[in-house]
């Protein structure tokens, strides 16, 4: 088993999931069967396993299955999920944590401590596609406990553009639930000041089989156009909604924000424009 394991992880290490700077941005729609991220280690060897299987069963209420597990590589089975983790005696390769870690704006100082990672734990539920929130739901809750018994700086989920703090990430998950979803924890929103106007958009929704939106030009402010986007997505992703050119859609029973299809001013491919 550990064998197989082994040669999964490695196989999705050279798919190059995690590379922001070296693949297209997708944002078609289709839920993705893996979800994946790298925890990152200020100390390579302070994963502690059993403690968070404990908290996975005493926090989380989980039934887990750890028979063929240990602090160096382990495939966990909880609800017919299939969980793998496995600890790398190094930091990623090639500064891609660094690299994307100039984006965040929630982290400062995120490059400079990025960069002090010597080790990450991949950390991969194999089987997803089934149900995109509940296995999101349950992804936050392992990379919470594999952060809470190690040494851990934060997350790196490059497959959505995300370098996260760790306090800011335990932050949301601490006040997640079904009704209220850690969306920073999942979705990017990248914010954009161009020509005295603002624009935000979303980078991540395809995973939950959603299209990437974007406010272009607005004359609101990045916080407004933020806590907006953030609204518009957490209604589509909570209530299963997909939103089609020519629509409206708003966060009050009296607005009506016209939704258009279009060619992405910040993403390849199509994306739906929000008028705010």
């Amino acid at each position: 088993m550990r064998k197989i394991l082994t040669i999964i992880l490695i196989g999705i290490i050279l798919m190059g999931l995690f590379s922001f700077l070296k693949k297209e941005k997708k944002i078609e729609a289709s839920t993705n069967s893996v979800i994946l991220g790298m925890v990152l280690l200020e100390e390579p060897n302070s994963f502690d396993l059993k403690g968070t299987v404990n908290e996975l069963r005493k926090k989380w209420n989980l039934k887990v299955n750890d028979k063929d597990a240990d602090d160096k590589a382990a495939v966990l089975i909880i609800d017919n999920y299939n969980i793998a983790i496995a600890t790398m005696q190094m930091a990623i390769p090639e500064n891609e944590v660094e690299n994307v870690a100039e984006y965040n704006y929630f982290w400062k100082n995120a490059v400079q401590e990025t960069s002090k990672h010597k080790g990450h734990i991949v950390l991969s539920i194999m089987n997803a596609g089934k149900n995109a929130v509940q296995e999101n739901l349950l992804y936050s809750k392992l990379a919470s406990a594999v952060m809470n018994n190690s040494k851990s700086l934060g997350i790196y989920i490059g497959g959505r553009t995300l370098v996260l703090k760790k306090e800011f990430y335990q932050a949301n998950v601490e006040m997640m639930s079904e009704t209220d979803l850690p969306l920073y924890n999942w979705i990017y929103f990248g914010l954009r000041q161009e020509n005295g106007k603002q624009s935000v958009f979303t980078y991540g929704l395809a995973d939950f089989g959603k299209k990437e939106m974007e406010i272009v030009d607005s004359e609101n402010s990045l916080d407004e156009l933020n806590e907006m986007m953030f609204n518009l997505t957490h209604y589509v992703i909570a209530y299963d909604v997909k939103l089609k050119d020519g629509e409206t859609i708003g966060i009050s029973a009296d607005q009506k924000l016209k939704i258009s299809e279009s060619k992405g001013r910040f993403l390849e491919g199509l994306t739906l424009k929000i008028e705010y």
